[in-house]
């Protein structure tokens, strides 16, 4: 065989085996570029205030990071360093991060957030947490009850303090053992339920008379069945107050289910209580109701809406009349204060009891109400944080009259 032939055959095994490199760098960046999008937290917007205090970067390499530190300071400054974990994209974690960076505004006590959106993916969150003490960071504030999961399984004594929000009820969870003790490890924690025999206080005084509640909620949202969902229906069932279920299987399935489940639970009400003085729906924080507020409104049929979630109390007609539970950015509110505790004033993490927002959040939607004939008792009206009058307008926020 010639040296040409030779030289040939080596010429097209190399360009083989560049293609077949360009052809596997290709299929990597595809793959790295679709984990990326699943993992971007490009939705992680800031308030006006906020803009104005605070400078924001996302990772040119890595869109489920972003850098927040104060305008005036650089990287490189000695800035506490705090890594804030997400598990996925939520309107409620916006709120939070908002809230957070007010309360360091406040306090002037500079720091730098690096925010990370981990998407679900436990091995991507573990790393996260192996690598944050060498990383530089002081503490680990996790926003949702995914985060807070990950932690309590994985980090528990971990080398940082950690602080959870934005998560449910830890003590429901089994991760504390009561809402007097900490954790007695390194994470303070906070909830966002409001302790069932308060909230049955206020339903109780709302209607003395209750007799009948249906309960809607995501059958596959494991943490809203512990939490809410469980607790409520024995609370329920001790009073003699029959329970009904209105239940989905998803965000998706939601809206038919809905249309579905909701008249056939109202003909039933109407004929147990064709006055529906002695009846109520009962709305759980699940996201799959919550987020089909317009069409549980409209099917309601004259039903008053209670919800847990003081956003389900808005403007407008479609809106709960009610709503008894603690407001997503009270919680981070309250979060901020304890990593300020831990990092400024040194406070041990376990030593925090859980950290409960109260008395609860009140939501009254007077216009809902008064269609509805129900009358609200002047003690919410007293100590209601949000309030929105006959005409379905805001008239008071966080407790400040408008």
């Amino acid at each position: 065989m010639s040296n040409w032939v030779v030289l040939n055959i080596m010429l097209r095994a190399c360009r083989q085996s560049v293609s077949a490199l360009l052809v596997s760098l290709a299929l990597c960046s595809i793959t790295v570029s679709v984990q990326a999008a699943d993992r971007d937290i490009s939705w992680l917007t800031f308030s006006e205030v906020n803009h104005k205090h605070w400078r924001s970067s996302f990772d040119i390499m890595d869109s489920s990071k972003l850098l927040v530190t104060p305008k005036g300071q650089s990287p490189s400054d000695d800035l506490h360093k705090i890594l804030v974990v997400v598990a996925k994209k939520s309107g409620s974690y916006k709120l939070a991060m908002n809230r957070l960076l007010e309360v360091f505004h406040q306090e002037r006590f500079l720091s730098e957030f690096e925010v990370i959106n981990i998407n679900r993916d436990e091995i991507v969150g573990r790393q996260l947490l192996n690598d944050a003490q060498q990383r530089g960071f002081d503490l680990v504030f996790t926003m949702g009850s995914e985060a807070a999961a990950l932690v309590h399984r994985y980090y528990k004594n971990g080398p940082l303090p950690v602080v959870t929000s934005i998560n449910k009820d830890p003590v429901t969870l089994g991760q504390v053992s009561s809402y007097k003790e900490g954790t007695g490890t390194n994470i303070a924690t906070t909830t966002l339920n409001v302790p069932i025999d308060i909230q049955l206080n206020y339903l109780f005084e709302l209607n003395p008379e209750l007799k009948h509640v249906a309960l809607l909620y995501n059958k596959n949202h494991t943490q809203v069945v512990k939490t809410e969902v469980l607790p409520f229906r024995r609370a329920m069932e001790a009073q003699g107050i029959r329970v009904i279920d209105v239940t989905v299987n998803s965000r998706e399935e939601a809206r038919a289910q809905l249309s579905e489940g909701l008249p056939e639970t109202v003909r039933t009400l109407e004929k147990l209580d064709p006055t529906l003085k002695h009846s109520l729906m009962w709305m759980t924080s699940s996201t799959a109701i919550f987020s089909n507020l317009d069409m549980v409104s409209e099917l309601s049929n004259g039903i008053p809406i209670v919800s847990t979630n003081p956003n389900a109390v808005r403007e407008g007609r479609q809106s709960a009349a009610v709503a008894i539970g603690i407001d997503r950015r009270n919680n981070a509110h309250l979060a901020a204060v304890y990593a300020l505790r831990i990092l400024r004033d040194g406070v041990d993490p376990g030593s925090l009891e859980v950290g409960v927002v109260t008395p609860p959040d009140i939501a009254l939607n007077f216009l809902v109400a008064r269609e509805l004939d129900l009358k609200v008792p002047f003690t919410f009206l007293e100590g209601a944080d949000f309030v929105y009058g006959y005409r379905g307008e805001l008239v008071r926020s966080f407790g400040q009259n408008l």
